[in-house]
């Protein structure tokens, strides 16, 4: 189907130890382009080993995972590499503003990993702060920012490539109400782009605002 922007069935993840941990167990999930899933489960649940796969940080051990319709299991390393940056979006809860850095430095830092043409690089961070609503900060140094604005300039470094899926881990978990909803604002602006959209959350305003709620247990999908 062309509108499924992300596909995985029944994804098993097992870490090697003494015994050996199942972090994923038979987890299948589908989500279409411009839609906004949650996925809940409390600690230990798998969500973070999910979002890895999802996100081509890891890759499972049994499963399989299509990503815009290309099968990832056929990816070497570099191609891997090629699709997270141009095709994936990330915001975490931690921000990872670095500090000394402006916010446009900040931003414009994704589109050099990115490999965005020199020419190209100036207009399109200057967009991307604006559609967060941060061209006042343009200027300031990350680590002058609030919280609220830290959170803004991770979705504007993840958006500025215009990546068809987003994927945040607890992006509103450390905000008051008034930012979290900013930020899930940007997030619906996105969706109306039919960008997909999947969080990790704990949050209740975050469920309450999906378009679905996926529920992670022991590993397996026991709700979408």
């Amino acid at each position: 189907m062309n509108d499924v922007a992300v596909e995985a069935v029944s994804l098993a993840k097992i870490y090697p130890g003494n015994p050996p941990v199942s972090a994923l167990r038979d987890a299948t999930l589908q989500v279409l382009k411009g839609e906004r899933v949650a996925i809940l489960g409390r600690s230990g649940a798998g969500k973070s080993t999910l979002l890895n796969i999802l996100g081509l940080l890891d890759a499972p051990t049994a499963g399989s995972y299509r990503l815009l319709g290309r099968d990832t299991s056929q990816l070497g390393g570099r191609a891997r590499d090629r699709m997270r940056a141009e095709r994936l979006g990330f915001v975490f809860q931690s921000y990872h503003v670095l500090g000394r850095r402006t916010v446009t430095e900040n931003v414009m830092l994704k589109l050099t990993t990115a490999r965005v043409g020199v020419a190209n690089r100036e207009d399109l961070t200057r967009s991307a702060i604006e559609n967060v609503g941060l061209s006042h900060r343009a200027h300031a140094l990350g680590q002058t920012l609030s919280g609220g604005e830290k959170q803004r300039l991770a979705v504007a470094r993840a958006i500025v490539t215009t990546p068809p899926v987003l994927l945040a881990d607890e992006p509103t978990g450390n905000l008051d109400d008034a930012n979290a909803r900013a930020v899930l604002d940007l997030f619906d602006e996105q969706a109306r782009r039919d960008v997909a959209v999947i969080v990790i959350t704990h949050d209740d305003r975050t469920a309450r605002w999906a378009d679905r709620v996926v529920e992670l247990k022991d590993g397996r999908v026991v709700g979408a």
